[in-house]
């Protein structure tokens, strides 16, 4: 009679068979002498893992995370059993091998990674366990099980700026002009936005009246696997300051904190001080002006100074006065 079963299938079928009935030959007479209740003749493993787990690959993270699987052995006989992790996307660790006593229960530890550009979503990991050997007897193909382990990799978006050159002392109603670098790395497609604040010396961050920020939008789109930007700011100071104003201008990403007083680095230091009075190119204000450090007192010596004017003036009409009315 012809055979209607590919030989592939048929030589697994008779190979399965043949441990089959070398293992009940081995172990069969070893069977009868334990009770039933001992557990079943022939090797068995189950497999059960933990639940979904999530994976943060974020910048200073570990990118690493854990979970356990249960091996049970159902069978009378000692069970050597192999296990094989594997995933597509993620690196792996785990035993692969372990030794179960006749109706015990193992607990192993599977070890998960990734890397930091992995896209952020859900994957599996697959385990399995086959019996190698029951009881001393290579029983390969007869017992075996899977089961799958979901791990969610979390989004995170993380970026960096860097302040470029600006401020420094400058005179009521001109622009604090600077601009900024930004580097962002990111496992998702993601927005953020970046904004100037003033912080005065005195640690107060409350918007100072009469400054303008003129700056464009700094709004940063961020791809999946990060990108960089620029961005430029310029804030128009009052030009009718009346006192020194000191301090210096941070720039934020969105949602972050106002600092209580000005950081020691990333910053733009700031002296806005208000508008010299001037005649012609003769400064008559300031710690430059022709009164030194008499400065402060600049505007009573020029009022003096004009007073005395204005009687030397006098007195010149009416000295001239006189001589007239003598001549004549």
């Amino acid at each position: 009679m012809e055979n209607i079963y590919p030989s592939e299938v048929s030589a697994g079928v008779v190979s399965r068979t043949t441990l089959v009935l070398v293992f009940v030959l081995i172990v069969g007479p070893l069977g009868a002498l334990i009770p039933a209740a001992s557990g079943q003749v022939f090797p068995d493993i189950t497999i059960e893992c933990g639940d979904n787990v999530e994976l943060d690959v974020s910048p200073g993270s570990s990118r690493t995370a854990m979970t356990s699987c249960e091996l049970e052995n159902n069978s009378m006989w000692i069970e050597e059993v192999s296990v094989d992790i594997d995933s597509e996307d993620l690196d792996t660790a785990g035993p692969e091998s372990v030794t179960i006593g006749a109706g015990e229960t193992l607990t192993i530890s599977i070890v998960m990674s990734a890397a930091q550009d992995l896209e952020a979503g859900d994957y599996l990991v697959n385990v399995s366990a086959e019996v190698t050997s029951a009881g001393g007897v290579p029983v390969p193909g007869l017992a075996s099980d899977t089961d799958e382990i979901g791990v969610t990799i979390a989004e995170f978006t993380s970026c960096d700026h860097t302040v470029g050159q600006g401020g420094g002392t400058l005179e009521a109603g001109q622009i604090i002009s600077f601009s900024i670098s930004i580097s962002c790395d990111s496992n998702t497609d993601s927005t953020t936005k970046y904004s100037a604040r003033l912080v005065d010396k005195s640690g107060s961050s409350a918007w100072p009246s009469g400054f303008d920020d003129q700056s464009p939008q700094c709004d940063v789109l961020i791809p999946d696997g990060g990108t960089s930007a620029n961005c430029q700011f310029q804030i128009l100071t009052p030009s009718n300051l009346d006192s020194t104003w000191e301090g210096c201008v941070v720039v934020l990403e969105n949602g972050a904190s106002v600092p209580k007083s000005c950081p020691s680095s990333n910053v733009i230091d700031v002296k806005i001080e208000p508008k010299s009075i001037g005649i012609g190119i003769i400064d008559l204000t300031g710690n430059d002006s022709v009164f030194g450090e008499y400065s402060d007192e600049a505007p009573i010596i020029i009022g003096g100074v004009a007073v005395v004017l204005v009687l030397a003036i006098i007195g010149i009409v009416m000295s001239r006065r006189r001589r007239r009315l003598l001549d004549d």
